[in-house]
């Protein structure tokens, strides 16, 4: 079999079985020959059991009456493939093209490609060829109803089931689910669209409808009763008065009420109410009565519009009003809108009158704050520096006032902090014990000043080392050996009130860069709000650290006692992170070291 079949014919039978074909070569041809016995066989062995195979699935590319012998053993299927094709000869499918294959391999027409299905075999039932037939009907019903170019049609390509589920069912309905998902955001937001306007008009009509009221008028019994009593009329003469003056009444509401609605819905130029005269002309026009009957008509309408509660009209100088009337529809709603807008104009000028009031208390409020921070800021400043020159000169413990002012307020802010200074001068006047106001003479000139008047402890103005409290040489219990890093942690250098002035700071830096003249040190940071009088250091290498650690650690400096700890390196580049790059030695600011003094 292997040298009579020719590699074309080899690689055609091979797609029939939908297998991948390599590149035929002398050495893959026994291969492929060996693979397409071992199909064949396979494929036989499944048409002569049908009741124990899978049913399979047909692509049939063309369909003559001369069937092979494959097609004989399939008739049950085949004999419902040839009726379709006799009474569809015209249409054509899509051609399936095989993926990864040769593209000059072609098959042959007469046979058919048989594909075993994906699922799990099905056993063959009595009713499998009723399935088949109502399967195959529902297929065609499908490609029906595809648009399918029927021109230069030859031969007829019977779907295969698979390609047909794949290819028609994912056209027709997992596009247009994607479309639907596209577009039922913008359906939902019409859809809520409508909805609000179709419940604001339902609103608007049922503020109309509930605004509606009877238009009938009619007169108490006891006024008609009295009438006729007062005419003297009984029966059908006094039934036809009341009527005459039901009529009359009613006549005259229409008229105010006409008279308002036009000045309501048309022009507010027209007066909304009817003056007696006129009533008394309308009546004279309209019935046969003599004028003293008519004013007394015209007295007995004024008499119920004034006394009768529910009148639709009312009078004082003239019949008005008492009762708004029914508007025509359109006015209503115009009516409604209108006042709908003046009262959504009126919400928004008190909201925004509220929250201006609100941003300006605010406002107020934060100036009044950073005020009372400036005032005590400059009051603490003065302080500070009262103690200080106190402190070192106890002789001189006074300072001018616009010295001060000169020192802690730059030049171009002087005169918008005028105010501020004010409060200033009159905190210390009133208010702080501790500081005195008088006149000195500096340089033959008097000067307002400020004294401080507080006792001071005794200090000297120069702080300097005052020996060590116990031994931290190498090999003594107080010296680690070997030092774990390069940064220390230094307490009592200072205590909590010794940090006043500007130059306090200076004067720990260089108390300690004096004491570690021979020790490399990078950074160093003082911490002015600390209670403990810490400062942190930073040498060059932890044998650096070391050093440092021996110099300062049980030293006493300004009467305190000084201890050392080494921090990991880590968290103090946390806390301070411009030491990272810090490379070059700190030195003291000068070369008098005082501190060794």
């Amino acid at each position: 079999m292997g040298e009579s079949i020719s590699d074309q014919e080899l690689r055609r039978r091979l797609l029939t079985f939908n297998t991948i074909v390599p590149p035929v070569t002398d050495s893959t041809r026994r291969l492929l020959v060996r693979k397409l016995a071992d199909l064949e066989s396979r494929h036989s062995s499944q048409i002569d059991s049908p009741k124990s195979n899978d049913i399979s699935l047909i692509n049939v590319s063309n369909w003559n009456h001369s069937a092979s012998e494959d097609e004989d053993k399939n008739s049950y299927l085949f004999t419902e493939t040839r009726k379709f094709s006799n009474k569809l000869p015209e249409i054509q499918t899509e051609k399936i093209k095989p993926r990864l294959y040769d593209s000059n391999v072609s098959l042959t027409p007469r046979e058919p490609i048989f594909r075993s299905p994906r699922s799990n075999p099905v056993t063959e039932t009595p009713y499998a060829d009723q399935a088949i037939q109502r399967w195959k009907e529902k297929m065609m019903n499908q490609s029906q109803t595809d648009k399918i170019d029927v021109s230069n049609t030859s031969q007829f390509d019977f779907p295969s089931p698979v390609s047909s589920i794949y290819s028609q069912n994912s056209r027709r309905y997992i596009q247009p689910t994607q479309q639907r998902h596209l577009g039922n955001g913008y359906t939902r937001n019409t859809q809520y669209i409508i909805l609000l306007f179709i419940g604001f008009f339902v609103v608007i009509f049922g503020l109309y409808f509930t605004s509606i009221q009877s238009s009938t008028v009619v007169l108490p019994p006891g006024i008609l009763n009295s009438l006729c009593a007062k005419k003297n009329l009984q029966g059908f003469d006094c039934e036809t008065e009341q009527e005459r003056v039901q009529k009359l009444y009613s006549s005259l509401v229409s008229q105010v009420q006409d008279k308002y609605i036009k000045n309501q819905c048309e022009t507010s130029d027209i007066e909304p109410s009817v003056d007696a005269q006129t009533i008394f002309e309308y009546i004279s026009t309209h019935e046969n009565l003599p004028s003293r009957e008519i004013e007394e008509l015209v007295e007995l309408f004024k008499s119920i519009a004034k006394t009768y509660s529910d009148s639709p009209i009312g009078f004082d100088t003239s019949f008005n009003i008492n009762i708004q009337p029914n508007l025509p529809i359109l006015c209503a709603v115009k009516n409604i809108f209108t006042n709908m807008f003046y009262l959504i104009l009126w919400l928004g000028i008190v909201s925004l009158s509220l929250i201006s009031l609100y941003f300006g208390i605010c406002y107020m409020t934060t100036k009044s704050e950073k005020h009372k921070q400036e005032v005590n800021r400059l009051v603490e400043n003065i302080i500070d520096l009262l103690k200080q020159h106190a402190q070192y000169r106890p002789n001189e413990g006074y300072l001018p006032i616009i010295h001060i002012r000169d020192q802690l307020i730059p030049p171009n802010e002087r005169q918008t902090k005028s105010k501020i200074w004010a409060e200033v001068e009159q905190y210390f006047t009133e208010s702080e014990s501790r500081v005195r106001s008088e006149i000195q003479q500096i340089d033959g000139e008097d000067f307002q000043v400020w004294r401080w008047v507080q006792p001071m402890s005794p200090v000297t103005a120069k702080k300097i080392w005052q020996g060590q409290a116990f031994e931290t040489t190498d090999g003594s219990m107080n010296s680690p050996q070997p030092s774990p890093t390069s940064c220390l942690k230094i307490r009592h250098m200072f205590g909590p009130d010794s940090m006043l002035g500007v130059d306090c700071e200076l004067r720990v830096k260089d108390a300690i860069l004096e004491k570690c003249e021979s020790v490399e040190v990078l950074h160093l940071s003082v911490d002015r709000s600390s209670q403990e009088g810490c400062v942190y250091v930073k040498c060059a290498s932890p044998t650096e650290a070391g050093k440092a650690y021996r110099q300062l650690h049980g030293f006493w400096y300004d009467g305190k006692l000084v201890t050392v700890k080494f921090l990991r390196l880590e968290r103090y580049h946390q806390r301070f992170p411009d030491a990272v790059s810090m490379t070059i030695p700190l030195t003291p600011s000068n070369n008098e070291k005082r501190s060794l003094q």
